[in-house]
């Protein structure tokens, strides 16, 4: 049995985080037994040490960054943490299963996880503020308060994020980046995933972000509505072929 560490919120079904939905969705694909424990945001890092668990960045004043997603695997007694580390294991400690990082793939996989994070980059301090709304009360308090130095500002997340104009050009930019991914998509002879008919560890990292938007604002918000209408409803389809991974146990 695998343990599938995420963090909570206060949405009636408690899943969110675009992170940690990559592994939840990969894990499903997989059909591996896992459940799912939960860990605010304050002790991830007591967590994360406690269990061995090796840091995956580091913070803006240069000490160690300790994140989630993390699992704990009761086959091999392995405790791990961050996106393309656990999905490289799994595909190694579980090899009937379909693999997700294709071998050859691997720094491909983690400089498109990096590109991808970095088109939404506009957009993550308005992201962030909305997130800090639906996070339990004490990561709501340690969100708002560590979250402004990634942006190098020591003003609040209300105080530094775009407003008006400027926050529907954020979008807008976005917009404009998940053009490059559609082109992507669209060189693979109108098959459903960017590598053909089976997904890979690229379609897991859409399809999470695209399911914490959606979960994050809500399904009537004006922010999915806009983001799934985006190049044609294109990711409205990819989160549709993605349905039968989406479970939450």
């Amino acid at each position: 049995m695998i343990t599938f560490f995420d963090v909570p919120s206060k949405l009636p079904g408690i899943v969110w985080s675009p992170a940690n939905w990559r592994i939840r969705l990969i894990l499903n694909y997989k059909q591996l037994s896992h459940k799912t424990e939960w860990v605010e945001y304050p002790d991830i890092e007591a967590f994360s040490k406690k269990h061995g668990i090796a840091p995956t960045g580091k913070k803006p004043d240069g000490s160690p960054l300790y994140t989630l997603p993390a699992i704990y695997d009761d086959t091999t007694g392995v405790y791990l943490a961050d996106s393309v580390p656990i999905a490289q294991y799994l595909d190694k400690t579980y090899p009937d299963t379909p693999v997700v990082v294709p071998a050859g793939t691997e720094a491909l996989m983690q400089a498109f996880l990096d590109s991808y994070v970095s088109k939404w980059g506009p957009y993550m301090v308005i992201f962030y503020l909305q997130m800090a709304t639906i996070l339990n009360p004490v990561s709501s308090v340690y969100f708002n308060e560590t979250r402004p130095a990634y942006f190098n500002s020591n003003k609040s997340l209300q105080e530094i994020a775009p407003k008006d104009e400027d926050r529907v050009q954020a979008l807008e930019t976005v917009k404009i980046g998940m053009e490059d991914i559609k082109k992507s998509y669209d060189k693979n002879g109108g098959k459903k995933f960017i590598m053909g008919d089976s997904p890979t560890f690229t379609d897991f990292v859409i399809s999470a972000w695209l399911l914490g938007v959606k979960l994050v604002y809500g399904d009537d918000s004006h922010e999915w509505k806009e983001v799934s209408s985006w190049q044609g409803g294109r990711w409205t389809r990819l989160l549709e072929d993605m349905k039968p991974c989406q479970a939450v146990v």
